[in-house]
């Protein structure tokens, strides 16, 4: 079998020593003179036709006379992980990635650098670099390889990331009152609001990350840990600050985080799911509670293009860093969804919540309706979502200083449009923007809950 030595390396031309076979007086050696070009054709031939030993030596010899050479980088990402090497073929894809000056040499050395990476089982960061190649593409037929090649390496890679940021400007970014008076209906008596219990404009800046792990899978079940951080970040106007002089960002700045176990299995025509999750609220930069939840769930195929799904969840939560025992939360939900022969969708869904509670302002039930239509086609480079909800609030025993005639009732309805522009040319990585239209109003028989709010609000998605 042949095997290569390298004999001599000269700038002009690269000499290379062939051992062509063994002799019992010793090696029979044969010198070939190449020029770098032609050595490098010689490298990736021998890289195309199996031959990854003589593929690496001669991209060798090439990288001795120019660490640079962009070329012989290539051909050591590609066979390196043949010949069990697959962390030095990474190492030399980066560098052919920096050295590349063309959207298809980058493109190559971001492929081969994914699939080096897969090959010493870094799914998530081949899963990186091939977000990478996706950002140069040069054909939409490489865009859909390499978006396929994506899906592949998601459905094998035990860790799931999803990360969403959005920017929004909006009329009321701290649930504010719309009056300045706070008239409470069936009692005589008028309070004046404070400026931060009014609504504030401003800009709010929210990061919504979600970790899981896959633990445990089989065709018919499949077990996760998974983890969650949401962050919402309040930037008050100077109308806001006129009027709320003594109130600062941090002080309507709501972080969140979870973490919890979910188990997923496949039954006849549908799917049972169920969750427990630990976690924390914080509120102005104190922690405001922390929780457990239990939740159930099933999803079935009622018909050929009809969905339903149905959920019970069950929480108990803490007051604040005391460990004194806060409200229990009970809920019910029930949802259908419809597909059309056009592929337009529509779903709606009912939910019940029974907040339980030794504090008389807590203590509410509620019940909300939602509809979401997605059309079947998308308009120009966008595709479309449009929500509209309405939700009914009841708290029995609301008390300001009195009781308040009957309790307190809120009724909320909200309205939004979403536009995701998921079109090659406007996306980055597999990543669109999406701008989403959106609307609310409260009213509610004691004024300091009659709110309204308007927002146009920027964030992203993945599109693969």
């Amino acid at each position: 079998m042949l095997r290569s030595v390298l004999t001599s390396i000269k700038q002009l031309p690269v000499a290379i020593a062939l051992v062509c076979g063994l002799a019992s007086q010793g090696l029979a050696q044969t010198t070939v003179e190449l020029s770098f070009d032609n050595t490098r054709a010689a490298a990736q031939q021998a890289a195309l036709s199996g031959n990854y030993e003589l593929a690496r030596a001669l991209a060798a010899a090439l990288l001795q006379a120019d660490p640079n050479d962009r070329a012989a980088l290539i051909v050591l990402t590609a066979v390196e992980p043949r010949l069990g090497r697959p962390d030095q073929g990474r190492m030399a894809g980066v560098r052919a990635w920096r050295l590349a000056t063309t959207d298809g040499q980058k493109n190559e050395a971001a492929r081969l650098t994914a699939l080096a990476a897969a090959n010493e089982d870094r799914l998530t960061l081949s899963q990186i670099w091939l977000r990478r190649a996706a950002t140069v593409a040069p054909s939409d037929a490489a865009l859909a390889q390499t978006q396929q090649d994506y899906g592949r390496l998601r459905a094998l890679n035990p860790w799931r990331t999803d990360i969403q940021l959005s920017f929004s400007p909006s009329s009321n970014v701290n649930g504010g009152s719309n009056d300045i008076h706070n008239v409470i209906d069936g009692l005589p008596f008028v309070g004046v609001l404070s400026g931060e219990a009014r609504a504030l404009s401003g800009f709010t800046a929210t990061a919504d990350v979600r970790l899981s792990y896959r633990i445990a899978e089989t065709s018919q079940a499949r077990t996760e840990l998974s983890g969650r951080f949401y962050s919402r970040q309040v930037f008050l106007s100077d109308d806001a600050r006129a009027l709320a002089p003594d109130s600062e960002n941090g002080d309507f700045a709501a972080p969140f985080f979870e973490v919890g176990v979910g188990h997923t299995r496949a039954v006849s025509e549908g799917l049972v799911m169920a969750d427990f999750d630990i976690g924390a609220n914080w509120s102005g930069g104190d922690l405001s509670t922390s929780f457990a939840r239990l939740s159930f769930a099933g999803k079935y195929s009622i018909a050929e293009q009809l969905t339903g799904s149905a959920g019970i969840g069950f929480e108990q939560r803490w007051l604040g860093d005391t460990g004194q025992i806060g409200d229990a939360v009970e809920t019910l939900n029930a949802g259908l969804a419809y597909r059309f022969d056009n592929g337009a969708q529509l779903a709606g869904s009912l939910e019940s919540r029974d907040t339980l509670s030794d504090s008389r302002n807590r203590r509410n039930t509620a019940a909300s309706l939602q509809l979401t239509y997605v059309p079947a086609q998308q308009v120009g480079p966008a595709e479309m979502l449009f929500t509209l909800g309405a939700s009914v609030t009841d708290y029995p025993d609301y008390a300001i200083i009195l009781p308040v005639p009957g309790g307190r009732q809120d009724m909320t309805r909200y309205a939004s449009a979403e536009f995701a522009f998921v079109d090659y040319d406007y996306d980055y990585a597999g990543f669109a923007p999406v701008v989403t239209l959106g609307a609310q109003r409260s009213d509610s028989n004691v004024s300091r809950f009659d709110r309204s709010a308007f927002s146009i609000r920027l964030g992203f998605r993945s599109t693969f």
